[in-house]
């Protein structure tokens, strides 16, 4: 089986189970995902599978969009609700010099409760790139070791910095101490994080509580499916294997030129492809469909990968 699915994942399991979930439904062994998504977060979860495995590593760049909840009241360990009360493992000034960790209730009554303006206010500020620190129980490597196993055994390590791009950030709803807010960014970011850094800059404790990731790349969470509907409906909701390369431009080529490519020649730059642009990726479909990726180079037409030459 060659295909997308757009997979909703439920929260409270992990992306590597959701993969293990629809390759039981749909037995088939070949199967990936695109864009690891937290226990606790629900939503998009672009799953792949046969042959459509071998296209993760372009989509893994999409820019995603999310609907976060957050609470003012205490920082956690893990920046979100699942974690544990702590204070911050950074130098901050916060508003009014507000006591850390009391209970949401608490803290109304020793800072000044910031209006809905003033909130999206700040939320602007993190607008356009930016570096992030990400969290310490996030998913990163460091020295082939992911850095929430060292922070479940108490060890210490230097996270690397990342450059994240904040495309739109909107405020929806306010009611303190609970807030709602959408935020579309680049690939990377981390957005319990970039509501850690929310928190220290208004000046008053809290955390995520809540994510859903409503879009990655053109996949939006109004066309996902749940495990309930893949379980009756199957291979149906497979999408072709091309759906997700749909951001790339389309270059097509004619049996003759087929032939050159299974020989492993490069094509040379006819009028049907006059309209590519050197060094960039294309779809490319011979006369049965779609046959994979190619690149234009200074001279010529290559394949970068073949999928179904």
């Amino acid at each position: 089986m060659d295909g997308v699915l757009n997979f909703l994942k439920p929260p409270g399991i992990t992306s590597h189970d959701a993969v293990a979930i629809c390759r039981r439904i749909l037995k088939e062994k070949r199967i990936g995902h695109s864009g690891t998504l937290d226990p606790m977060a629900y939503g998009v979860l672009p799953i792949f599978l046969g042959k459509a495995t071998r296209l993760i590593e372009y989509t893994e760049g999409f820019d995603k969009t999310y609907v976060a909840e957050g609470c003012f009241g205490s920082f956690t360990d893990t920046e979100d609700s699942s974690g544990q009360l702590v204070l911050p493992d950074m130098n901050i000034g916060l508003a009014n010099g507000v006591i850390l960790n009391q209970s949401s209730s608490d803290v109304s009554s020793l800072v000044h409760i910031p209006t809905m303006d003033e909130l999206a206010t700040v939320f602007e500020t993190f607008l356009g790139e930016q570096t992030q620190r990400p969290s310490k129980y996030s998913a990163i490597k460091i020295n082939g070791i992911r850095a929430y196993e060292y922070a479940r055994k108490g060890i210490d390590v230097e996270l690397p910095t990342r450059q994240v791009h904040i495309k739109s950030i909107e405020l929806l709803a306010y009611a303190f101490p609970y807030f709602t807010v959408r935020i579309t960014c680049s690939s990377g970011t981390y957005i319990r994080s970039l509501l850690r850094d929310f928190f220290v800059k208004v000046g008053i404790p809290g955390t995520m509580t809540q994510l859903c990731r409503s879009q990655v790349g053109q996949f939006l969470i109004n066309e996902a499916y749940m495990a309930e509907e893949l379980m009756v409906h199957g291979e149906n909701l497979v999408q072709p294997v091309d759906t997700a390369l749909s951001f790339l431009s389309k270059v097509e080529v004619n049996d003759v030129q087929l032939i050159e490519m299974k020989q492993g020649k490069e094509l040379a730059i006819t009028d049907a492809f006059s309209h590519t642009v050197v060094h960039q990726l294309y779809r490319a479909y011979g006369p049965q469909g779609f046959i994979g990726i190619m690149r234009r180079t200074p001279q010529s037409m290559k394949v970068e990968k073949n999928i179904f030459i």
